[in-house]
């Protein structure tokens, strides 16, 4: 099954919660002064200055979750759309990341179908009234989602839609018929663990604000 390269850059990123004011905890990464400085600024200061290196028109309407997160030695700014709906013969960009700290900004666009591409500047997603509706007959056709954090990308067809989903432990695709709701041609595989050990100092995790402020 495919891997979809647009949610490569927002998987590598460990959002366990990170605590500027606790830097002597295990597993907290110790704050260089640069990143102190920049967390000084709030979350929605460091939001609005990843926005605008994103530049355009964009804006957080076009994301349903912005996070913050720091590996302590720089500052990352994640913006997410968890459920991706893409219509026939599309293409969006969903996902973005933005490094704070190099000034860098990571993209990556999501195609119905897979291999469909545009001459034209590739848009951000926006979440229509339409395509809302979409995704709450998907989201009610799998059922209980409570507490589900994977990335859903649903992509349309004349007569279904087709679904997959991608975490770090499991890999799932299936189809969900438009008139019925009704699941079909499911395929589930467990993805295997990095086969070396990972320095979790080193990883980016998400910075809780409410504790730097108190």
């Amino acid at each position: 099954m495919k891997i979809i390269s647009s949610l490569i850059v927002i998987l590598f990123i460990q959002t366990a919660s990170v605590c500027h004011a606790q830097q002597t905890h295990q597993n907290s990464p110790k704050m260089s002064k640069e990143v102190t400085e920049i967390l000084k600024l709030g979350k929605d200061a460091i939001v609005a200055s990843a926005l605008n290196s994103i530049g355009g028109s964009i804006s957080l309407e076009n994301f349903t979750s912005a996070t913050v997160l720091s590996n302590g030695e720089e500052v990352y700014v994640s913006f997410r759309n968890q459920y991706k709906y893409i219509p026939i013969n599309t293409i969006y960009y969903f996902d973005v990341g933005v490094n704070i700290t190099t000034q860098t900004t990571y993209k990556n666009s999501v195609a119905n179908p897979y291999n469909y591409s545009t001459e034209r500047t590739i848009p951000y997603f926006n979440l229509t009234e339409d395509i809302k509706k979409h995704i709450d007959f998907v989201k009610q056709a799998i059922g209980n989602l409570d507490g589900f954090e994977e990335d859903i990308i649903i992509r349309e067809n004349e007569d279904f839609y087709d679904i997959e989903v991608v975490s770090d432990t499991q890999e799932s695709s299936y189809k969900i018929k438009k008139d019925t709701g009704e699941i079909y041609d499911e395929f589930h595989a467990h993805l295997e663990p990095i086969p070396f050990d990972v320095d979790d100092s080193k990883e980016f995790k998400e910075v809780i604000f409410s504790v730097i402020e108190d």
